[in-house]
């Protein structure tokens, strides 16, 4: 399942990326640790993040905080949902 793995709160403090794929969904968190933010963006297809900007679907800002990496889990979780429906 999705998120799975996705690494905890202090991960995203420390400026790193996480991405994740399932078949042709993808998404990747992008940290602003001066702004207490993380952006997700999904985009569907078979190429990664740097060669899909124009492919972007779907873009959302979340706190980095736990509330927000659990309602981030959810949002990746039910446009997952809707891409594979």
């Amino acid at each position: 399942m999705l998120c799975e793995s996705m690494p905890d709160i202090m991960w995203f403090l420390n400026d790193n990326r996480y991405s994740e794929c399932h078949l042709l969904f993808h998404y990747i968190i992008l940290p602003e640790p001066k702004e207490e933010t993380m952006t997700v963006k999904i985009w569907h297809g078979e190429f990664c993040y740097e060669k899909s900007l124009e492919e972007i679907l779907s873009e959302r800002t979340f706190p980095i905080t736990a509330e927000g990496r659990k309602e981030m889990i959810e949002y990746i979780r039910s446009e997952d949902y809707a891409f594979r429906q």
